[in-house]
């Protein structure tokens, strides 16, 4: 099922596939040329202090014996346990939600005009429901090509014996896991590379070849992020790239979470998250073990994007979460020859 969404110069597909247990996008374009071959967050490791209890929450969520998998809301369900949702509160299909023609869609397909400040944007979200938490999995393509990924955080917090017998005492962390087929421009001939700026010497920004599989993790300090590029170079020599900038609270705790990326090659569906239990170490062991050549390869990001939750319980947090997004940006690095225009509602719109 899902469905086509044409805007901002982008053209997209966008469905909730059982597999991937989350909302996925497909066949990105942005203006006619391929950026994303299929996109999404298919599951969430929730560690909570003390270890225990440790969550999987969306595709095989058994696989850590504890946790539950996404299950689809229309984007109007309130914020509230699952068993305090009203029974038109569900999902009925993964088509677009229309209040008219299709009130059980689960995906909120929206068309944003331009402001002064901000290109038109094409946006998609959905949210599922974990029992007594949600998650809402935002997507905005905008018309100057950047991407921004969010994911929403709401609900019912899990019960604690922490702090004075009341719900939500204890402090957990959610690793949100993105898996990323970038096919930039094309599905094979791609290449991943890590950007570093060791100091502030002139020239001493470096972008640095990814040529085998492994995790990688980000160095703050040297204002790390990551691009796909195409390996055939424009009439210009530059090469069409996208280049992800990394949006976490903090970094990895080294044993649920052990890295910040990984860089696989793509083996669908072998590669789909599946065999990830409590802990993302399969990604390395199983995905990228013994690691193989990804230079000029169809490649896969797998991307943590990860929020430490300290409760409010006693506070703003008292009954529910209210939603609060986490977010990674996607930007087009020498993917178009020149800015684009125009692109803001200023007068007169601009760039001119």
């Amino acid at each position: 099922m899902g469905g086509l969404a044409n805007f901002a110069d982008w053209s997209l597909y966008y469905s909730i596939p059982k597999l991937s247990a989350g909302l996925e996008i497909g066949w990105a374009d942005f203006r006619g040329t391929r950026m994303i071959w299929s996109a999404g967050t298919p599951f969430v490791l929730v560690p909570y202090h003390s270890g225990s209890p440790a969550f999987k929450d969306g595709l095989n969520y058994t696989a850590c014996g504890s946790g539950i998998g996404f299950s689809k809301l229309i984007p109007t369900a309130p914020n509230a346990p699952a068993w305090q949702l009203p029974p038109t509160a569900w999902a009925s299909n993964d088509n677009a939600y229309d209040v008219n023609n299709n009130p059980g869609g689960a995906i909120a397909v929206e068309q944003e005009p331009a402001t002064e400040l901000e290109a038109r944007r094409l946006v998609v979200w959905a949210k599922f429901q974990a029992w007594n938490y949600q998650y809402v999995q935002h997507w905005e393509f905008h018309a100057d090509g950047s991407i921004h990924a969010s994911v929403g955080l709401a609900g019912l917090l899990y019960p604690s014996t922490e702090f004075d017998n009341l719900p939500g005492g204890r402090g957990h962390i959610h690793n949100f896991y993105f898996r990323l087929d970038l096919d930039v421009v094309s599905a094979g001939n791609n290449l991943v590379q890590r950007f570093t700026h060791p100091t502030n010497a002139l020239n001493a920004d470096t972008w640095t070849d990814i040529t085998t599989e492994g995790k990688q993790s980000v160095d703050s300090a040297q204002f790390t992020r990551w691009r796909v590029m195409n390996k055939s170079p424009k009439p210009n020599g530059l090469f069409r790239s996208y280049e992800l900038s990394p949006g976490s609270d903090g970094l990895p705790d080294g044993a649920y979470s052990t890295g910040d990326l990984w860089v696989v090659r793509y083996r669908w569906p072998l590669e789909d998250g599946a065999v990830v239990a409590c802990t993302d170490d399969a990604l390395q062991a199983v995905y990228a073990t013994p690691p193989e050549n990804v230079d000029g390869q169809d490649v896969v990001l797998w991307y943590c994007l990860r929020h430490h939750h300290r409760p409010r319980h006693r506070g703003e947090e008292e009954t529910v979460v209210p939603y609060e997004f986490v977010t990674f940006h996607l930007a087009p690095r020498d993917f178009l020859d020149a800015t684009p225009k125009p692109l803001y509602d200023t007068v007169p719109p601009s760039p001119f």
